[in-house]
C-alpha cells in the first residue's frame, strides 16, 4: 500500500464465499486502494489464489479473521489464518476485539504469532470500538503482548444513532481518539450504516463525524488506513461503480481535500518531514562530531528560523548604543557567528546590518571547527559579493578563541544556533558562557540567543516505546545494537506522530547568556495533575496547539479518558533570541507557543524502561537532572504516580551517572 500524503482507502464487503480477485478488480476500477478477504481456516480450494499474482496479495489485500462465539475456536483459527497470511505476504490482518473476560488468553495467542508476523512485515489490526471500555481492553492486550510494533488498533466508528447529544459527544470522542492514537492507531473503519443521505441521494456524514474524520486525518492521515464497510446502502446512486460503493469513496476523498486538511498534510514542510515520522534519531553532538554537507543543507531550508535570527540581529543592532559600544577610532561593528556551518547566519547578519543604513562598517567572523565546512565558507568569502571584504573565516573551536584570532578586535554580537531539541542538549551553555566571559568580548557584548527554557511533558505512545526497544537490536540507520538498558536510557530526537501528549508541557530549567552562574547542572521536579481534556489540543507533542480542538473539547468538560499509560517524556524548548525593552524576538518548539512553519528541531524523547500506568484522578510526578562531570553532560529521569499521598507506581531512575548516554563537552 502506497505511502505518502494520499489517503489510502480500502473496501470491506463480507462474503460467504471469499474471492479477493473479483472484488479487487471491481474495487480498483472504482478507485479503492485495497480490499479485504476472509482468511481460510481449512485447506479448501480458493479461486483467487491462482487468479491473483503475489504482487496483489502483498500490496492490495488485507485479511479478516471473523469473530467466534468460543475463544478456543477463535484462537485455533487465528493460528492457521495468520500463518496463511504470512505465507501469502498479506500486509495486514484484522482481528476481532479481545473478549473482556479472557483478554490474557487472547493475547497469548496473538503474541505467539506477532514476532513471526513482524518479521514478515504483517501488521495485526485489532478491531476496537471508540469507547473507553474497548480501548481499555485493547491496552491490556497490547501490554500483555509486550508492545509489538506491528500490533495496532483498527478503530470502528459508531453510527450517529448511537450518539447522545452529538455536540457534547464530539468532544468526548476526540479525547478517546487522542488516546487511541497513542495506542498505535493503524486504521479506521466507516460502516456504510454511518452515512446519511443528502438531498441529491448521495451518502454524506453527519457534521459530528465530519469533524472527527478531519481530526483523525490531520493528526495521522499520512500513515492511517481508511476502510469502508459495505455492502452499499446507496447502490442506486448514478455512477456507483461495480462495487456500488464508489460514492462513499468519493465522499471520503472530498473530505480529505478540504482546506483544513490540505493545509496540514500537503505543505512542503509536511512532505519534507514525512520520512522522519516516529523515526528515532541519535541527537547531534556538534562538539564531538562534524556534520555532513547534506545536514547543513537540510537545516538551511527552514523558512522561519533564519528569518527570526535576522530579525533578532537587526533589533540588537538597532537598540545598541553604538556610540558607546564602538570606540571613536574604530567605527566597525564586530559580529561573530559561532558554529557557522555553511554560513546562513553570516549572510543574515550582513543583511540585518544593511537594513539599518548607518554610516558604520561591519566585520563578521565565521567560526567553525569542521575542517570540511571551512572549504565552503572560504569559497563564500572569496566569491559571494555579499561576503567579500566583510567575512573572515576561522577554523577553530569557539572555546579556544582569543583576541589574537580576532586581530585584537572585541566582539559586539555573538550569534549561534547551538540550541538542541531540549534547548541545552547541544551544550550551548558550555560553549557560549566561556566565550562571553573571555577577553574576546566586552561587558556590553550581546548573545543571540539570550535566554532559553527547556519544557517537559508526559507522552503516551506505544509506537515510540517499541521503536526505542528496537534500538536494542537494530538501531535506526545501522550500527551496533545498543542493548536493552542503553536503548531505554538514551534520549532520541524524533518527529512525533503516532503519539499523544497527555498534559500541558511545563518549564524545566533555564539558561541565560551572558550568565553569572558558572554551575551548568540543573534539576527539576514537575507535578502533572489530572487533565480532564487529556491535552487533546496538544496533539502529538509537536506543532502548535489546535485551538479548534480546544473549543470542541471544552464543550465536554466532564469527559475523561480514564486511565492512561505513559511511555516517556517529550522535551522541547523556547528561546528568546533577543529582548530589550519592547523589542523581542523568540522561537519555540513547545506546543503552547510553537513557531509555526519552523522545522529545524524535533522533540527529544526520554523513554521509560517500562510504561507507567496513571489511573484516573492520579498525579504524575517527574524528576529530571542535568549533570556534568569530566567533560560529559547527561540527563537522568524518573517518574512516580501517586494519589492522595499514596504512591501507586514508579519508574527507576534512568541513565544514572550517564552510564548509557551522554554528550561530550
Amino acid at each position: 500500500m502506497v505511502e505518502g500524503s494520499k489517503l489510502i482507502v480500502g473496501l470491506h464487503i463480507p462474503q460467504t464465499t471469499p474471492d479477493a480477485s473479483q472484488l479487487l478488480q471491481s474495487a480498483r476500477g472504482d478507485g479503492f486502494d485495497f480490499v479485504t478477504t476472509a482468511l481460510p481456516s481449512d485447506h479448501n480450494a480458493r479461486a483467487d489464489v491462482t487468479a491473483l499474482s503475489g504482487r496483489w496479495w502483498r500490496t492490495s489485500i488485507v485479511g479478516v479473521i471473523q469473530e467466534e462465539k468460543s475463544i478456543e475456536t477463535l484462537c485455533g483459527k487465528i493460528i492457521k489464518q495468520i500463518e496463511w497470511a504470512i505465507h501469502m505476504g498479506i500486509p495486514a490482518v484484522i482481528l476481532p476485539s479481545p473478549p473482556t473476560s479472557r483478554v490474557a488468553e487472547y493475547a497469548r495467542i496473538i503474541k505467539s504469532l506477532a514476532m513471526n508476523a513482524q518479521a514478515n512485515n504483517v501488521q495485526i489490526w485489532i478491531k476496537t470500538q471508540l469507547k473507553e471500555s474497548s480501548l481499555e481492553d485493547y491496552e491490556i492486550l497490547h501490554r500483555l503482548c509486550d508492545g509489538f510494533s506491528n500490533i495496532g488498533i483498527m478503530l470502528s466508528m459508531e453510527p450517529i444513532s448511537a450518539m447522545n447529544s452529538p455536540e457534547k459527544t464530539v468532544g468526548k470522542q476526540m479525547i478517546l481518539i487522542h488516546k487511541a492514537i497513542g495506542m498505535q492507531l493503524k486504521a479506521i473503519s466507516f460502516p456504510v450504516t454511518l452515512f446519511l443521505t443528502n438531498k441529491k441521494g448521495y451518502p454524506t456524514l453527519a457534521k459530528s463525524h465530519q469533524v472527527l474524520f478531519s481530526h483523525i486525518v490531520k493528526r495521522v492521515g499520512r500513515t492511517v488506513r481508511v476502510l469502508v464497510e459495505g455492502p452499499s446502502l446507496h447502490d442506486e446512486v448514478p455512477g456507483a461503480g461495480e462495487t456500488k460503493c464508489m460514492p462513499y469513496l468519493q465522499y471520503i476523498r472530498y473530505l480529505r481535500e478540504r482546506d483544513e486538511i490540505t493545509k496540514v498534510l500537503d505543505t512542503e514542510e509536511a512532505t519534507m518531514e514525512t520520512p522522519y515520522l516516529d523515526s528515532l534519531q541519535q541527537p547531534l553532538q556538534p562538539l564531538k562530531d562534524h556534520l555532513e554537507f547534506s545536514m547543513y543543507e537540510t537545516f538551511e531550508k527552514d523558512p522561519i528560523k533564519y528569518a527570526k535570527y535576522q530579525e533578532a540581529i537587526y533589533l540588537a543592532l538597532k537598540t545598541m548604543d553604538l556610540s558607546a559600544a564602538l570606540s571613536e577610532s574604530d567605527q566597525t561593528v564586530i559580529i561573530a557567528v559561532a558554529g557557522a556551518g555553511r554560513g546562513p547566519l553570516v549572510s543574515r547578519a550582513i543583511q540585518a546590518f544593511r537594513q539599518l543604513q548607518i554610516p558604520l562598517t561591519i566585520k563578521v567572523y565565521a567560526l567553525e571547527k569542521n575542517p570540511s565546512a571551512i572549504i565552503y565558507l572560504e569559497s563564500m568569502a572569496k566569491n559571494n559579493p555579499l561576503w567579500r571584504g566583510i567575512v573572515n573565516v576561522l577554523n577553530i573551536d569557539i572555546r579556544q578563541l582569543t583576541r589574537d584570532h580576532l586581530e585584537d578586535n572585541s566582539i559586539d554580537i555573538i550569534v549561534s544556533e547551538l540550541l538542541g531539541s531540549f534547548g541545552d542538549n547541544e551544550l550551548s551553555p558550555e560553549c557560549l558562557d566561556p566565550l562571553l566571559a573571555s577577553a574576546c568580548c566586552k561587558r556590553t557584548t550581546i548573545s543571540i540567543p539570550m535566554h532559553y527554557t527547556s519544557f517537559v511533558a508526559p507522552v503516551s505512545s506505544c509506537r515510540l516505546y517499541t521503536e526505542a526497544k528496537q534500538q536494542a537490536q537494530v538501531p535506526h540507520g545501522g550500527g551496533q545494537p545498543l542493548g536493552i538498558q542503553r536503548a531505554m536510557e538514551t534520549s532520541y530526537v524524533v518527529r512525533t506522530h503516532m503519539s499523544s501528549q497527555t498534559h500541558m508541557e511545563q518549564p524545566c530549567w533555564e539558561f541565560d547568556h551572558p550568565s553569572t552562574n558558572p554551575n551548568k547542572e540543573r534539576s527539576a521536579t514537575l507535578e502533572f495533575s489530572p487533565d480532564p481534556t487529556f491535552a487533546t489540543s496538544y496533539g502529538c507533542g509537536y506543532g502548535p496547539v489546535d485551538s479548534t480542538v480546544s473549543s470542541i473539547v471544552s464543550q465536554a468538560p466532564e469527559s475523561s479518558p480514564g486511565a492512561v499509560t505513559i511511555h516517556g517524556l517529550l522535551g522541547t524548548f523556547t528561546a528568546v533570541l533577543f529582548s530589550k525593552g519592547e523589542s523581542q524576538c523568540a522561537i519555540s518548539i513547545a506546543p503552547h507557543n510553537f513557531s509555526k512553519g519552523m522545522f529545524s528541531w524535533f522533540p527529544l524523547y526520554f523513554p521509560f524502561r517500562d510504561p507507567i500506568r496513571v489511573p484516573e484522578g492520579s498525579n504524575l510526578s517527574v524528576n529530571l537532572w542535568r549533570k556534568t562531570m569530566d567533560g560529559k553532560v547527561w540527563y537522568e529521569w524518573c517518574a512516580t504516580v501517586h494519589r492522595k499521598g499514596e504512591i501507586i507506581a514508579t519508574t527507576p531512575i534512568h541513565n544514572s551517572n550517564g552510564r548509557s548516554s551522554f554528550v561530550s563537552a
